[in-house]
């Protein structure tokens, strides 16, 4: 990345830090957002089985203690909010304050302004981990082994490539509506549904599961699981899949983006 870019980079990632220090509630909410998950998930567990393992989970993803497969799903599903979401309301908060022209009209590549936007939410993921993982061993007597659960992260981050490319295609798409909001909020129980962070997407209706499987994030949920349970050398085909995918939509969504853009430009960048 070239000088420029970078300090074009960083002074977008200041900025969202600046307004993300302005809302302070925020961290103790989404520190809250993961502790919820996670006890929700045992209480699932509990109520269905009336204890913590399954033999029917086991049988389905190798994992029998279901607070364990959805510890490693809900990393999976943060990382996948924060790149919809990111770069989505990076779009829609440069939509509402009339400035978005001023940003696109900036010295600076595409992909810098929004991975500037998602910088500081990447960050703050890797914090919100590192809270996390003490927590959830101590309160919850979790099995994951440290050398698992790094080669986990490695997978993730191979996995989050196609989940940039995705959320480039989306905030596309919201160049164009009206009103984003609604359309924001689907797409987030979109990801939420077929990301297989609660749930194996095997259980899902055929269709479903198709949908689940064409996307980044249950590959990337099955590629880290995966790894995690049974290691490298078994998880090969899973990664190569998650590779595919995520060149996919690498290519995809950057040519779907700016698409998206250029016919905008036409017609002006609407403000609200």
């Amino acid at each position: 990345m070239e000088a420029t870019e970078l300090r074009a980079l960083m002074g977008v990632a200041r900025k969202s830090w600046k307004v993300f220090l302005s809302y302070k509630v925020w961290f103790v909410s989404d520190i809250a957002m993961g502790l919820f998950f996670v006890a929700n998930a045992l209480l699932i567990g509990l109520g269905l089985t009336g204890k913590r393992t399954s033999e029917a989970l086991a049988k389905l993803t190798g994992y029998s203690d279901y607070l364990t497969f959805a510890v490693l799903g809900f990393m999976v599903l943060a990382f996948g909010l924060t790149f919809m979401s990111g770069f989505v309301w990076s779009i829609v908060d440069e939509l509402y304050a009339g400035t978005l022209e001023y940003s696109f009209a900036a010295p600076m590549g595409r992909i810098t302004f929004f991975l500037g936007n998602v910088l500081v939410r990447l960050a703050l993921n890797f914090l919100y981990l590192a809270i996390y993982v003490p927590l959830f061993y101590f309160i919850f007597d979790l099995t994951l082994s440290f050398s698992g659960l790094l080669k986990g992260l490695l997978v993730l981050l191979l996995g989050s490539i196609g989940m940039i490319g995705l959320g480039m295609a989306v905030a596309g798409i919201v160049l164009y509506l009206k009103d984003p909001g609604p359309f924001i909020n689907v797409m987030e129980m979109l990801v939420f549904a077929l990301s297989g962070a609660m749930y194996p997407v095997e259980i899902l209706p055929d269709p479903l599961r198709l949908l689940a499987l064409v996307l980044p994030y249950a590959p990337t949920t099955e590629a880290v699981r995966s790894v995690v349970a049974h290691g490298l050398a078994e998880s090969l085909d899973k990664i190569a899949y998650l590779i595919v995918i995520s060149l996919a939509y690498v290519i995809l969504g950057y040519l779907g983006y700016k698409w998206s853009e250029k016919r905008a430009r036409e017609v002006g960048l609407k403000s609200y």
